[in-house]
């Protein structure tokens, strides 16, 4: 979808106009060549300020902008598109792209605060659309996610074991045992199927949270869920020796 209305900027003594993202994207591709670049995409992107959330309406269109600039005018791209940003990127994978090119985790925090919580629900249906965030920001970051996400939202991503998985090993072991608190472990328990659901649990939670995790079955309920040695012995290698210590004691009581 093309812009509807002509915005002009001036370089020197010249006019240029701009229609849509790829006329915008075509000369910021043309001045790269110079040795000014770096100020004249600069003195763009400041010219056309707020005017740039009506140019640029396409995640295809960002990245064409992009392109060809270094990465503090990059970064400034994205915070002038301010709000407007969470109408661009319409995938977690694009967020996650974003996330990916952005080497300061202060950065990667404004741009989710710029997004913001209506932002990512909109782009976050699966536990695998929430990965594609979390593996790209860390720390703060990580927790920064989680907060704006909130208990009630998460929650209703996860199913199933393997899906806590899927969000909870992109996390550090501080932010693991956050959101676990904040799912609670009882939930967690109320996720676990099948032999697989209860050791990618396990293999998902930190030694500490595992500790408790663990007692919330009787030793008998454990060995119904793994039901046969072979799939014991098939997925304790995958935990770490301190888990495979707690688990094994416990259902030898």
């Amino acid at each position: 979808m093309a812009s509807l209305t002509i915005h002009s900027f001036t370089l020197g003594e010249k006019e240029y106009l701009i229609h849509n993202e790829e006329e915008l994207a075509l000369i910021i591709d043309l001045i790269a060549a110079s040795d000014d670049s770096f100020t004249l995409h600069r003195h763009i992107i400041m010219s056309l300020d707020e005017k740039l959330m009506d140019i640029i309406l396409t995640y295809k269109g960002l990245l064409l902008c992009m392109k060809h600039m270094e990465y503090k005018n990059r970064f400034l791209l994205l915070i002038k598109m301010g709000d407007t940003l969470s109408r661009v990127i319409e995938k977690s994978t694009h967020l996650g792209s974003l996330l990916a090119s952005i080497p300061e985790e202060n950065d990667k925090k404004r741009i989710i605060k710029s997004i913001r919580y209506k932002g990512l629900i909109q782009i976050i249906d699966t536990p695998d659309d929430l990965g594609n965030i979390l593996e790209w920001i860390f720390g703060e970051g990580e927790k920064l996610v989680i907060d704006i996400l909130g208990k009630e939202f998460l929650q209703s991503l996860f199913t199933y074991g393997t899906d806590i998985y899927k969000v909870f090993h992109f996390l550090s072991d501080e932010n693991k045992n956050i959101l676990a608190d904040l799912l609670e472990l009882s939930f967690i328990k109320s996720c676990v199927y099948t032999p697989e659901d209860f050791f990618y649990v396990l293999k998902a939670l930190s030694n500490e949270k595992s500790e408790d995790f663990i007692p919330l079955f009787t030793p008998e309920e454990i060995r119904t869920v793994i039901r046969k040695d072979k799939t014991l012995h098939h997925f304790l290698p995958k935990l770490t020796q301190e888990k495979e210590n707690i688990l094994l004691q416990y259902i030898k009581n």
